[in-house]
This record gives C-alpha cells, sequence and structure tokens, in this order.
C-alpha cells in the first residue's frame, strides 16, 4: 500500500542486528524488501516515505527519533532505512510481471486476498508460491486462509500465529498450488 508496513519491515530487521550489511563483515547480507501495490498514488505515497501523525499510532518517540526526520509536511524515513525499501506499481495476478523480482524468504500479503474472488485469490497463491524459495514462508492477514484455496503449502506454527510455508523438498516433488482442484 503506502510504504508503512515495508519501512516497519525494514526497522525490525534492521534493529534485530541478524543481518549486518557492513562491507567489510564476511557475513554480509544483501536484504532488500520489495513493496507493490496496484495504485500509482500509494506507490508514490510509499516511495516519498513521509507520514503524517496518523501512520505513528503505535510508534515510540525513540524510534520515531531513530528511523525518521521531521520535516514540515510530516516526517521522512531515514535514508539508512530507505535504501533497503523498493516499491513498485504491479498487480498480485500478473506472474510475468512478479517474475522480475525473483524469489524471495518471506512474503507478506496482509488483507489484499480478502478483496479477490475464489479465482483470483487462487492465481495470486499460484504466483505467491512460485516467487517463494523453497523453505520459505507465506504471511496473510488475520482474517485470511488457504483453506479451500491451496494444499501445496505447510502450516507452519510460530508462538502467537499461523503463517504458511513453501516445502522444502524439490518443485518436482512438492504440489502446486492448483493442485487442490
Amino acid at each position: 500500500s503506502t510504504g508503512e508496513e515495508v519501512y516497519t519491515i525494514a526497522i525490525l530487521i534492521h534493529g534485530s542486528h541478524l543481518f549486518p550489511r557492513e562491507p567489510n563483515n564476511s557475513a554480509r547480507w544483501d536484504v532488500r524488501i520489495y513493496g507493490s501495490d496496484i495504485s500509482r498514488r500509494c506507490v508514490a505515497t510509499a516511495r516519498r516515505g513521509v507520514y503524517t501523525e496518523s501512520s505513528f499510532r503505535v510508534t515510540t518517540n525513540d524510534m520515531r527519533r531513530a528511523f525518521f526526520q521531521e520535516r514540515p509536511d510530516g516526517w521522512q524515513v531515514t535514508d539508512l532505512i530507505r535504501q533497503m525499501c523498493h516499491f513498485g506499481q504491479m498487480s498480485l495476478l500478473d506472474e510475468d510481471r512478479s517474475r522480475v523480482l525473483g524469489k524471495a524468504d518471506v512474503i507478506f500479503c496482509r488483507n489484499v486476498l480478502i478483496y479477490f474472488d475464489a479465482r483470483a485469490r487462487k492465481a495470486a497463491i499460484e504466483v505467491l508460491y512460485d516467487r517463494l524459495n523453497p523453505g520459505g514462508v507465506l504471511l496473510l492477514g488475520h482474517s485470511e486462509s488457504l483453506l479451500n484455496v491451496s494444499t501445496a503449502f505447510e502450516l507452519l506454527h510460530l508462538k502467537e500465529d499461523l503463517v504458511y510455508r513453501r516445502p522444502e523438498a524439490s518443485r518436482d516433488s512438492t504440489p502446486h498450488p492448483d493442485s487442490s482442484t
């Protein structure tokens, strides 16, 4: 949508210190976070990275000071965080365009599928499945599930949530999302 989730993920990854990005570190990670929306206006807002008070309802003042710079028109995400984030206009149903992004270890698709009919949900899940690396994880919104959509994913139980994981097995032995028809 307008980038808040993408920047939050970047802030959490940066703050975890699990993915060092320093050039001289032998364990350096190349972390890239992609956000997309079908709306050009939403993508432009995300790229700009400037937010008003309503976007900070649950953000601590310390976090705001650390990762945002105050401007006359709001708070802009710092360059450190913005460098990790990339935005583009895209439909979840556009398989060819999604291939340009390559494979992903984690996909957040929250509160999008609820707006699709059954056929579009199934097509979107196929695209997301194809974009995930084996062992990659798909996180949906709390009101969304893959029930009656796909049997290709494994259900992964986290401490406070359920997520879907693409099986580690090779593509040839893994059922494709459309095998549930």
